[in-house]
């Protein structure tokens, strides 16, 4: 998984975004939790732009898109299995967020709760 934008600084990652989405994404830094920042990129899905983090637990790389929800009612997060990968969505605070990974599904869950 590539990144646009290298760094393990929310500050530095999230103004990087700024003219390249329509929206501020949800940027936070959860190294302390255990995923750190890796570092985040731009990706387009059915011709929308969404912003893309990427994070790290221990040697598995999670990728977490988003853009922003319609309807932006909150939803609760989703697991499902896709093609062997881990993935769960879920809608909070306007923004709809998809999280992908070879992560087993407990700890994709907990990264889910930490966003």
């Amino acid at each position: 998984s590539t990144v646009q934008i290298a760094s393990s600084q929310s500050h530095t990652v999230k103004p990087w975004f700024n003219g390249r989405v329509e929206f501020a994404p949800t940027v936070k830094d959860l190294s302390a939790d255990g995923f750190p920042l890796i570092g985040g990129r731009l990706d387009v899905i059915d011709n929308r732009r969404i912003a893309t983090l990427v994070y790290k637990r221990r040697l598995h790389v999670i990728n977490v898109f988003m853009w922003p929800a319609d309807p932006p009612n909150p939803r609760p997060p989703t697991p499902s299995v896709l093609q062997g990968y881990n993935t769960i969505t879920w809608t909070a605070g306007g923004m709809t967020f998809w999280a992908v990974s070879d992560l087993n599904a407990k700890e994709m869950a907990q990264l889910q709760g930490l966003l």
